[in-house]
């Protein structure tokens, strides 16, 4: 699994949650601040990327840190490195 693949899917799946659908997602933007995202949007999307990706994310899951295409992009890639399928 590739990392760009990862953001890619990351962003995706946010465009698809959220109304702005022209909005430009950046891999460091914030998903309560800067994107306005709310905590049923963050859950969905770390539902979506641990069934995609058959990894365990609810345990990192926290809705009161910051979480970004890139904060989430590292905890997939360790989980994905932690079972041997991590392809950079």
């Amino acid at each position: 699994m590739k990392v760009e693949a990862i953001k890619e899917t990351i962003k995706e799946t946010l465009k698809q949650m959220i109304e702005n659908k022209d909005i430009e997602i950046e891999d460091d933007d914030l998903f309560y601040e800067d994107l306005g995202v709310d905590s049923i949007v963050i859950v969905q999307i770390f539902l979506t990327c641990q069934e995609k990706y058959g990894v365990m994310l609810s345990d990192e899951l926290n809705l009161l840190e910051p979480i970004s295409v890139n904060i989430l992009t590292n905890l997939i890639t360790t989980k994905l490195k932690e079972k041997g399928k991590m392809i950079n």
